[in-house]
């Protein structure tokens, strides 16, 4: 088999092994995996397939259920802070925000929250804000903050028997979830799985030229 043969066989078994990942994240309902989209939203060639995949692989949210998606506003949540008060995400205008849905029984949640405390710190003055929203009893979220603190605010939904994450597209039901509000309070993006200060900083840069 001479070489141009060899290579036409090899990028046709790459094909079939891409089309079986995409079959499979659909049928299976997991999702597109997180490491190749990545890899491919870094060119603008396959960043378009790579939001395509990830959209047709989400779960469809229950019947009744409104979700919001890429570019609409960004759900009205009912929110309280930690010493009880009402909170709303109206709190940061004209910030980036990232918005992290995580609990303490959540060992990613966990992991990742000294990274976002990182990214917080850095650019606070960029015009970027950090909120996470504990889906979790309060005083398991007080007592594992005294152990590993964080400088950005934590809220919680005020009617804690609703899911707030599902109205923001995790129809997968998993955590952690994050979403990315742009300066207008809309959805610009979501991530399902943990995340780390350099994701973060991928995930945001193509938003600061616009910083004011």
């Amino acid at each position: 088999m001479g070489w141009r043969q060899t290579a036409a066989v090899g990028a046709l078994a790459l094909a079939a092994g891409v089309a079986g990942l995409v079959v499979g994240s659909i049928v299976t309902g997991k999702g597109a995996p997180r490491g190749i989209t990545d890899l491919m939203s870094r060119s603008a060639l396959t960043r378009g397939l790579a939001e395509a995949w990830t959209d047709a692989a989400r779960p469809k949210a229950p019947s009744g259920v409104p979700v919001a998606g890429k570019g609409d506003p960004a759900p009205a949540l009912a929110l309280l802070d930690r010493q009880g008060q009402r909170a709303t995400l109206a709190q940061w205008p004209d910030k980036l925000v990232v918005l992290n849905f995580w609990a303490t029984w959540c060992a990613p949640c966990r992991k990742e929250m000294p990274e976002l405390d990182r990214f917080q710190q850095k650019h606070a003055g960029h015009g970027v804000q950090v909120v996470g929203i504990a889906l979790d009893e309060a005083g398991d979220v007080e007592s594992f903050l005294r152990e590993t603190p964080v400088g950005y605010p934590i809220l919680f939904p005020a009617q804690p028997a609703l899911n707030p994450a599902l109205r923001f597209g995790n129809t997968y039901g998993a955590l952690p979830f994050s979403v990315l509000l742009s300066r207008d309070g809309r959805i610009l993006d979501t991530r399902l799985g943990e995340i780390t200060e350099a994701t973060l900083e991928g995930w945001l840069a193509p938003h600061y030229a616009n910083a004011p």
